[in-house]
């Protein structure tokens, strides 16, 4: 199938700037097993039969960023794994049955009775939770939204998705309809900032041409003045989402919010910009999973090596990695009195409290 012009640009690039210092397989086990940036790229500039093969081995990378992040010549991988599903899906390399659940949570995301919203009279800022978050940390989600709304009594709320799975996936086209839909209805209802609170949506709106301002929550919460709870643990180690490499501000907010809640923090060794994946990230568990148990375990068996709890600011990553190591959601922590980090939430309780969220807090 023939090779478009971004995703050969993506190619020429690796293929230019990549010095095979094997400093990215040391991390991944996908590239350790798939061949170094330098080879795939030039690989997939060799022959556009391959670049089809190419495009659908790149279904076992996690697409977490870190071999752009560890890489020290700025050969960008990451970016040719993006294109490459990109291709894979435009031209039919992949089918994704298997990820129908994931593409079904956002379809369920984005109609009714899931999809909602509140918008006070002259409200320009809005909430944005996300889907994942008000279906297991409802109590903090609500909490989170009073405190919004006691800075700025105008603060609106919008449930929706963002439609990151199917950007995550490939579906590049589907995903920027669904993005451009959103981001212009609330451009016409004038609205000008969104606070987010889940890191995937925050950087699915930052990464889309807008002339909204896109803040994280946990920014705006360091000057909210509330007083969080007694927290049910008193030091914990940080697990960073991998989609916020790049956003020391919100890295240094989260932090700066446990400190003042007097609550130690005892970082991992990897943290911030060369932080891991949880393990869900590329939805790689519905297509291979030993490749995002890899990175579970990784990320686990650090924690484990600090001895204490970890603590992060995704659902997503709650929902992963709390099953096999406490886990709580720093909203949680703050927001909600409690004496232990709680499970997982599973099916159906997840969906249920996306409802009553959605019929109580708006």
């Amino acid at each position: 199938m023939p090779v478009s012009k971004q995703m050969r640009k993506a190619l020429q690039h690796t293929a230019d700037e990549c010095i095979d210092c094997g400093k990215c397989m040391a991390y991944c086990r996908f590239l350790a097993e798939s061949g170094s940036p330098l080879s795939i790229a030039l690989n997939a500039l060799s022959d556009d039969e391959t670049v089809d093969d190419l495009s659908q081995r790149t279904y076992d990378c996690s697409s977490c960023g870190l071999c752009s992040a560890v890489c020290p010549v700025k050969a960008e991988p990451a970016e040719i794994f993006t294109q490459l599903r990109y291709h894979a899906q435009a031209n039919g390399t992949f089918k994704l049955e298997k990820y129908a659940p994931l593409l079904s949570y956002e379809r369920l995301g984005q109609r009714f009775p899931f999809k909602a919203e509140s918008l006070p009279e002259g409200c320009t800022t809005v909430f944005f939770p996300g889907c994942t978050l008000p279906a297991m940390f409802p109590d903090a989600t609500r909490i989170a939204f009073k405190i919004l709304k006691l800075k700025d009594p105008r603060t609106g709320i919008v449930l929706n998705c963002c439609s990151k799975p199917s950007k995550m996936l490939g579906l590049k086209s589907k995903h920027e309809e669904n993005l451009s839909t959103l981001v212009h209805t609330l451009e016409r209802k004038g609205i000008k900032k969104i606070l987010t609170a889940c890191p995937n949506c925050h950087a699915t709106f930052k990464q889309f041409e807008s002339r909204l301002e896109i803040v994280s929550i946990y920014e705006k919460l360091k000057y909210a003045n509330f007083i969080p709870v007694t927290p049910a643990v008193k030091e914990v180690t940080i697990h960073d989402p991998c989609v916020t490499r790049s956003e020391s501000n919100i890295h240094k907010a989260v932090r700066d919010l446990l400190k003042s809640a007097g609550i130690r923090v005892s970082e991992m060794k990897h943290n911030r910009t060369e932080t891991l994946c949880c393990g869900e990230g590329g939805g790689t568990n519905f297509h291979n999973k030993a490749y995002a148990m890899y990175w579970s375990r990784k990320r686990i068996n650090e924690a484990q090596r600090i001895g204490v709890p970890m603590v992060t600011y995704c659902a997503g990553c709650v929902n992963f990695l709390g099953g096999n190591h406490p886990t709580a959601h720093v909203l949680d922590i703050l927001l909600v009195k409690r004496k232990t980090i709680p499970k997982p939430v599973a099916f159906p309780f997840n969906y249920l409290n996306r409802l009553i969220f959605r019929f109580t807090a708006l």
